[in-house]
């Protein structure tokens, strides 16, 4: 397989029980070592939607890694541990389990712009050093609080007096291990995040492939079949056609002058691609109605 004919992002549905590094590399491998990331880290407790860049689609990371993102999860009530999740020791019991109507009233309380801490074994770094190096090895240190929003958050249903499940759609840099333990402080009990899904990842709303399955994948044009478009996070609207001229100067670094009617379209977060020929030429965004080249997907026509 001709490894440099794959650019574009592969939806993996990753399984419990293993880093999203993991699944990265077993995909770099399926590819011969092409250039890979992926966004939004999922940790081995959690599964679902993972979104790995292949190739070029890399240069488009830091435009799709704010994206809101869609979860379910499940809060087991009465009990703490060191990790905030069911991984971690545990450090506290209490007998007290919230009523569905208490659930659901206290869920209004968090809609919106809220304050978070992350959790002590975070991949947050402190000085250098991961959190959860500074945890493992009962160091002190102290983690700021960050602001992040809560678009919506459901009580989806009881399962027992000691766990409940809810939907979350959230903005990026969202824990919800430590919204998991808020919510339950806030009930006047203790809780610990023993299930998570990611289901959902901006207005991306694609297939999930299996890990397992595109492991079994012997032959190149079924994955490639599986690789979708490098812009396929972004709006069908951010695009703007070059001629010749205007390519050789992005090419170079140097920004384009846009006219009244190249910016009468609407531009989704200000993100845009340039196109020549119907090929990707560069990401940027516009700024001052001059259309600034961020990354570059080619260097020569």
């Amino acid at each position: 397989m001709e490894s440099n004919l794959i650019d574009g992002w592969i939806f993996v549905d990753k399984p419990v029980g293993v880093s999203s590094n993991f699944v990265l590399q077993k995909i770099k491998r399926i590819v011969k070592n092409k250039k890979g990331g992926y966004v939004g880290t999922l940790d081995p407790l959690a599964s679902g939607f993972l979104p790995v860049a292949i190739g070029k689609a890399t240069k488009v990371i830091s435009f799709v890694e704010k994206e809101n993102k869609k979860y379910l999860f499940a809060i087991h009530w009465g009990v703490k541990t060191d990790t905030a999740d069911s991984e971690g020791k545990i450090i506290e019991k209490k007998n007290c389990f919230p009523t569905d109507q208490e659930i659901k009233f206290c869920l209004k309380n968090f809609i919106g712009e809220i304050e978070q801490t992350p959790p002590k074994f975070s991949s947050v770094k402190i000085n250098g050093f991961r959190a959860y190096d500074l945890a493992r090895k009962n160091i002190p240190f102290k983690l700021k609080k960050r602001k992040v929003r809560i678009k919506e958050l459901k009580f989806l249903k009881k399962i027992s007096n000691e766990k409940a499940f809810f939907y979350l759609e959230c903005s990026s840099g969202t824990y919800v291990r430590s919204l998991a333990e808020t919510i339950a402080q806030s009930l006047g009990t203790i809780g610990m995040l023993t299930e998570l899904r990611r289901v959902g990842f901006g207005d991306c709303n694609k297939k999930l492939i299996s890990l397992d399955y595109l492991l079994s994948l012997v032959h190149s044009d079924d994955l490639v079949k599986l690789v979708h478009p490098i812009d396929v996070f972004f709006h069908c609207n951010n695009y703007l056609n070059l001629d010749y001229k205007q390519v050789k100067k992005v090419l170079t670094g140097n920004y384009i002058e846009m006219n009244e009617e190249s910016t009468a379209f609407k531009m989704d977060k200000n993100i845009v691609f340039a196109k020549y020929e119907s090929q990707l030429v560069a990401v940027g965004c516009v700024e001052k109605n001059n259309f600034q080249p961020k990354k570059l997907f080619i260097s020569h026509i």
